[in-house]
């Protein structure tokens, strides 16, 4: 009688895909939730970051307010013949 191959070597590898699968799968649950868990909480730099931003903006419209103000109070040349 002829002797059958049982593939004893493919049980071994497809175990270690189910292992390989169910890693990545976990790995990205508990990724999903640190991640759903930071997405309320603001940084220290975002929040330093956002204040300088605004510090900047109302620098910058201060500076466009004295410049409107000090055009306003120029007067013009007239030109002399």
């Amino acid at each position: 009688m002829a002797q059958h191959e049982t593939g004893r070597g493919s049980g071994t590898s497809n175990a270690f895909l189910y292992f390989i699968v169910g890693a990545l799968a976990v790995a990205v649950v508990v990724l999903g939730y640190v991640a759903y868990l930071n997405v309320d909480q603001e940084s220290p730099a975002e929040d330093t970051i956002e204040r300088s931003a605004d510090a900047i903006g109302d620098a910058a419209d201060d500076i466009a307010d004295a410049v409107s103000d000090a055009s306003d109070e120029i007067t013009p040349v007239q030109p002399t013949r």
